[in-house]
């Protein structure tokens, strides 16, 4: 099995310290590990003697082992047809620029399926499903509707989620009732937003949890995350791409929809019902209509 595939099937379980390196390791693979002990251990936030010891969770005798079986996935991977496929994109002369972009959206889709570690993932969807915490969802100027995305299905699974957006006025309000009861999940990337940082600093100070979306450079405030969830934003367009950050966003809303399904099941019919009271859709207008039910 190829090292990435161990980092990320969740066959592994890794200390708190070991799931830094991994992190480490899948925001800039395998370039991460090709260098000294020290290097990595700096990177990762970690001691050099830890670094040795994942060597060894992985399965191998010491480091320099994990580096050679490093190498030689690099040196397999450079004779490979997928190596080749990625070094003669077409040009736009040669193929519609839709396929041509939604070809790079796929592979920046695929790339998401390596950088994250299955435990990270398991940890957001248990803060989401934590029926004692209320939930807060904050985003940027434009990973702002990924977090408007995530309360609309959240709030129909559980009740105490709130979507903080509006001025930055009435979002600084907002950190006024928050505490350990809490948690934020954060969007951030690149260029990073000042005042999303601040805020979820903030909010990490007066006891709340944060679940962190970011790209593989990671925002300031996985300096402070409980939980970092990362996606690459790379694609051929100079604004980076939310697909593979949308996808996220929706695995985490299907997982949670099926740990909540027996405690969701009643919100959601009464929610329903509301709805056809006050005509929300078009469907209660003509009730001969079958909702799927």
């Amino acid at each position: 099995m190829a090292i990435r595939d161990r980092l990320t099937d969740g066959a592994i379980t890794f200390t708190r310290s070991e799931l830094k390196i991994v992190r480490q390791l899948l925001s800039n693979y395998p370039a991460a590990g090709l260098n000294t002990v020290a290097h990595l251990a700096a990177a990762a936030g970690v001691s050099n003697p830890t670094v040795v010891r994942f060597a060894n969770t992985l399965g191998f005798e010491g480091y320099p082992e994990f580096q050679k079986a490093l190498l030689s996935e690099v040196q397999e991977r450079m004779s490979s047809p997928l190596s080749m496929l990625d070094a003669r994109r077409p040009s736009l002369e040669q193929e519609n620029f839709y396929q041509y972009f939604l070809r790079a959206s796929i592979h920046a889709l695929e790339s998401s399926m390596q950088m994250l570690p299955s435990e990270d993932f398991e940890a957001a969807v248990d803060a989401a499903a934590d029926m004692s915490a209320r939930i807060h969802c904050l985003g940027g100027r434009f990973s702002g509707f990924l977090a408007g995305l995530l309360w609309s299905h959240m709030k129909q699974l559980r009740g105490d989620t709130r979507w903080i957006n509006g001025s930055q006025a009435d979002q600084v309000d907002q950190l006024v009732d928050l505490g350990k009861r809490d948690v934020l999940f954060v969007y951030d990337y690149r260029r990073y937003q000042n005042d999303t940082i601040r805020f979820a600093r903030q909010a990490a100070t007066q006891g709340a949890r944060i679940v962190l979306f970011t790209d593989r450079w990671l925002s300031p405030i996985a300096d402070f995350a409980t939980v970092t969830l990362t996606a690459p934003v790379d694609t051929v367009s100079p604004y980076d791409t939310m697909v593979p950050a949308i996808a996220q966003t929706e695995a985490l809303i299907a997982a949670l929809t099926a740990r909540l399904a027996t405690q969701s099941r009643g919100r959601i019919e009464k929610m329903e019902e509301l709805r056809r009271g006050y005509a929300i859709t078009e469907d209660a207008l003509n009730p001969n209509v079958d909702d799927g039910r």
